[in-house]
């Protein structure tokens, strides 16, 4: 067969190949000085915890997020696609192009900023100056449909003839980009090499050099775009390895689909009801067909009749056309389900969308498998047509027209306005925390609603600051009650002192502190002066049983600092040790010293830790003797037991 590819990217002369190159070159290293101006706009860490407070002027990029992601996106990927871009179209078409494509990267960038604009990652959060990664991940993948496309319709061909170059380009671009991001990705590794060998000898400049970004953005830049151009010209380097990797990818099809067919004879007897309790059956079902699909076409390759693939793929291939539609069609039902009875969220969006695809090629490659003809032909038109439909998806997916944050937040309104799910049960964190401004002007309206209970709720969720990390979809109550409302104070009769709540938080939050989440407080005596202190020993709430205390093994100490005020001092081990809890929920403890002295030296104090084994953790440590002047009328062995005085601990 006559390779198009071959006539179409190699140039006619030297001089022409070399003048392509430079202008690959010289866009890559124009791309890597921008990279390098706009990384100067914005803050040089952006994810901090905890998150510093601005005490500087607001950096650029902070100021003007949008703007900011659109250049950044646009950066990223307008020169890239110049770079693969040049030689193969027209000048004037790969010109429109540029700046159509830029235009439209840069609103679903300013676009992805504006529905979701906030950081949430500890206290207050921050502004958002990066596009996220699905819509860098969508975009990528997008223009790389959309520029096989058009390179096809250059070449005067119609979108569905000549499969066989739509497979070329297909294939040959796939794994042109991942070698040349392979290539950058070693310049990086031997620059980083030499300047470990330049700190050998105590040479430091190279080091500075590259740690740099106007040294490291062009450079990596460059590397790409030289990566590009050598894959380009010479084709049959590259074309050699996709042949090996399609061959062996072809090779796994056969165990794919016997697993499937396995797997589908098998739901036969056990029926769906264990399929169903997984509660990710769909995206395992979907993870599959993709699998299948990459083998399938791994298999086909451009399909030309007087090069069949041996006789076990053929007929491997006519049997994964049906699996894949049942696959399909057991995960679009799964997803349904879902749907229907807790209705949409982001994830189950997306799900549907990549279910839809999945539906449209599981369809086609069965049709393509009964049909007579040469072997799967009809899978060639499927697979043009199904890039369309993706294209057309993502395009929905990005904008306001199918956003999933959108089209979450409506379907979750209507649940609550029917009835379908009660006050108190209602996601109130999704709309904070999960679904950008969509979720908070709907939390707003929620906060003025006619209902007592639901405007109680939305009120406290809107004045959270900190997002709880329970599982996504699954409505934690206690994040709408109040603070304490599912705290078991212990020993009985025991009161939580007055300013508690108010104790700076360590590191990791106490969510029944701030909110009703589950949690064991004991009010204790501590130390030589017995002093009154309180342990907080924190729990989550399951996903399948509410308000479950499922407790972690530790506990924080709070005591009074020289003030009055509580604070937050440390925290204790092994609180998940047989029979501590019960004992502690009793009031039976002793203060002990620690085993080991710290240290003082040259004015500075060296803190043991002790390092235990786990088979040993939770042995009963020796029981202290009794102090002079203790008590001796007690057991030295058995704990000391609250007096009734710690029931109302300070008097309050």
């Amino acid at each position: 067969m006559t390779n198009s590819d071959d006539q179409q990217i190699e140039p006619k002369s030297a001089s022409s190949t070399a003048g392509i190159g430079r202008l690959r070159v010289a866009i890559g290293l124009l791309q890597g000085i921008a990279a390098w101006w706009l990384l100067r706009l914005v803050a040089p860490s952006i994810y901090r915890y905890p998150p510093e407070t601005h005490d500087h002027a607001r950096y650029w990029a902070e100021q003007h997020p949008m703007i900011f992601a659109a250049l950044a996106l646009v950066t990223a990927f307008v020169p890239a696609i110049a770079i693969v871009e040049t030689g193969r179209m027209r000048r004037k078409s790969l010109a429109t192009y540029l700046g159509v494509a830029g235009l439209i990267i840069a609103g679903l960038a300013a676009y992805n900023i504006w529905r979701d604009p906030l950081e949430y990652f500890g206290t207050n959060g921050g502004v958002r100056v990066w596009p996220s990664f699905g819509l860098s991940f969508c975009t990528a993948f997008g223009f790389f449909i959309v520029n096989q496309l058009l390179e096809h319709r250059e070449r005067g061909h119609s979108l569905f003839a000549h499969y066989a170059d739509h497979f070329e380009d297909g294939w040959m671009r796939g794994f042109q980009l991942a070698v040349s991001l392979i290539f950058s990705l070693l310049v990086w590794g031997i620059l980083e090499l030499g300047a470990a060998l330049f700190d050998l000898i105590h040479v430091t400049w190279f080091r500075t050099m590259i740690d740099h970004n106007w040294f490291r953005c062009p450079a990596l830049a460059v590397a790409f775009a030289a990566a590009v151009h050598i894959t380009d010209v010479r084709p049959t380097l590259l074309r050699g390895m996709r042949n090996v990797g399609l061959t062996l990818l072809s090779w796994l099809l056969p165990l794919v689909v016997a697993l499937g067919v396995g797997f589908l004879i098998a739901l036969l007897f056990v029926g769906l009801k264990p399929l169903w309790a997984t509660r990710h059956a769909a995206s395992i079902l979907l993870w599959a067909c993709a699998i299948t699909l990459v083998l399938l076409n791994a298999a086909y390759k451009d399909g030309d009749p007087a090069a069949p693939p041996p006789a076990v793929l053929r007929w491997t291939g006519r049997v994964a056309g049906p699996t894949f539609l049942l696959l399909a069609l057991i995960a679009s039902y799964a997803i349904a389900l879902r749907v229907q009875q807790y209705g949409w969220t982001p994830e189950r969006v997306l799900s549907t969308a990549v279910a839809v695809m999945a539906l449209i090629y599981g369809a086609g490659y069965a049709y393509a498998a009964i049909r007579r003809g040469n072997w799967l032909n009809g899978l060639e038109a499927v697979n043009v047509f199904a890039s369309l439909v993706i294209v057309g998806i993502l395009a929905l997916l990005l904008t306001p027209l199918s956003d999933p944050a959108r089209l979450s937040v409506n379907s979750q309104l209507a649940r609550l306005t029917r009835g379908k799910v009660s006050a108190d049960q209602f996601d109130y964190a999704f709309l904070r925390f999960h679904s950008g401004i969509y979720g908070s002007r709907a939390l707003a309206r929620l906060a003025s609603s006619a209902d007592a209970e639901v405007r109680t709720r939305a009120a406290r969720m809107q004045a959270t600051e900190e997002r709880s990390f329970s599982a996504r979809g699954e409505p934690n109550p206690a994040l709408t009650e109040p603070a304490l409302s599912h705290a078991t104070v212990y020993p009985e009769g025991a009161l939580v002192p007055e300013g508690l709540k108010s104790a700076p938080q360590p590191v990791f939050s106490l969510d029944c502190l701030r909110n009703g989440a589950p949690c064991e407080i004991y009010v204790v005596p501590y130390g030589a002066s017995h002093e009154t202190v309180v342990i907080v020993r924190p729990g989550r709430v399951t996903s399948r049983q509410p308000l479950t205390f499922v407790y972690e093994p530790s506990g924080r100490l709070f005591q009074r600092d020289s003030s009055g005020k509580w604070v937050d001092t440390g925290g204790f081990n092994r609180l998940d040790c047989p029979g501590v809890a019960a004992a502690l929920q009793a009031g039976q403890l002793v203060s002990v010293r620690p085993e080991h002295d710290d240290l003082i030296v040259s004015g500075v104090r060296l803190e043991f830790s002790k390092l235990g084994r786990a088979d040993d953790r939770c042995q009963a440590a020796p029981q202290p003797n009794p102090q002079p002047g203790a008590d001796r009328s007690r057991d030295s062995s058995a704990p000391a037991h609250m007096g009734p005085a710690f029931g109302k601990p300070g008097g309050m």
